[in-house]
Formats: C-alpha cells, sequence, structure tokens
C-alpha cells in the first residue's frame, strides 16, 4: 500500500520541484536582464545627454533629457491606468452577472435560517432542507421542459 501511495504522491506533486526550479531561474533571469536594460536606458540617456549638449548647451540639454523622461513615465501612468480601469469594468460585470444567477432573496433567507434548524429536530429539519433543495432547483429552472409529450 505504501508503494501506491509513493507513486501516486510522485504523479500527482512531481511537477512542484521542477516548477520552482524553473520559477527560480526564471526570476534570477529576469533580474539579470532587468539590470542590463536598466544599464542600457542610463547609457542611452547619457548619449542623449551629450548629443544635445554639443547643439543646445548642458542647461537645456539637461532639461530636455528629463521633460523626455517625465513625458516617457507619464504615458506608463496613463496606460496602466487605462488597464486598471478596463480590468474593473470587466470584475464589475462578473459581479452583476453572477449576483444574477443568485436565488432569490427568500430563498438565500430560508438556506441561511437552516443552520438553527440543523441544531433542533431531525425530521423537522430534513423537511425543511428538502423544501429548500426544492425550491432552490425550482428557482434555477430544473424541471420546466415545455416540449413534453403526454
Amino acid at each position: 500500500m505504501l508503494p501506491l501511495l509513493h507513486h501516486l504522491g510522485v504523479v500527482a506533486f512531481g511537477s512542484v520541484r521542477p516548477t520552482a526550479t524553473r520559477i527560480a531561474r526564471t526570476a534570477l533571469g529576469g533580474a539579470i536582464a532587468a539590470v542590463f536594460g536598466l544599464t542600457a536606458y542610463v547609457a542611452l540617456l547619457l548619449a542623449l545627454g551629450f548629443y544635445l549638449t554639443g547643439l543646445v548647451g548642458p542647461v537645456v540639454s539637461a532639461l530636455l533629457v528629463a521633460a523626455l523622461t517625465a513625458a516617457c513615465g507619464l504615458l506608463v501612468l496613463v496606460i496602466v491606468q487605462s488597464m486598471n480601469r478596463r480590468t474593473e469594468r470587466r470584475m464589475e460585470a462578473r459581479r452583476r452577472a453572477a449576483k444574477a444567477r443568485l436565488p432569490d432573496p427568500v430563498m438565500l433567507q430560508l438556506l441561511a435560517d437552516m443552520t438553527g434548524m440543523l441544531k433542533g429536530r431531525s425530521i423537522l429539519t430534513v423537511i425543511a432542507v428538502a423544501a429548500a433543495a426544492y425550491g432552490l432547483a425550482k428557482s434555477q429552472g430544473v424541471g420546466l421542459d415545455d416540449d413534453r409529450t403526454p
């Protein structure tokens, strides 16, 4: 019996270690790539600053590079905000759809009162559970079949 459980564990959880290793490698690779990317970004800004210094002077060059960087930052913020609003609208639509699928408030109240009945009489509890299940099924449209043949 123990070898069977061991094999079932390997089948069920065998991919946990490789997945963790892959995630760790991906995170480390991403961190190294981020350092190289930031280094390239700083070098690009310095090169742009040195080029503009020859054309318009050091002060104006620094102001232009700062304005360009600030504009890029604001663009990223606007994009992220629009993505967040779109995600929030999708979540709200899902919430409304889930709320529309809920049973009516009377049935919800009966289901909420069911816990109090479970502590009491067992026959009454069985009848109440059966009635609640029947009412819930009917409110969800179970058993409504219009094309029945007599």
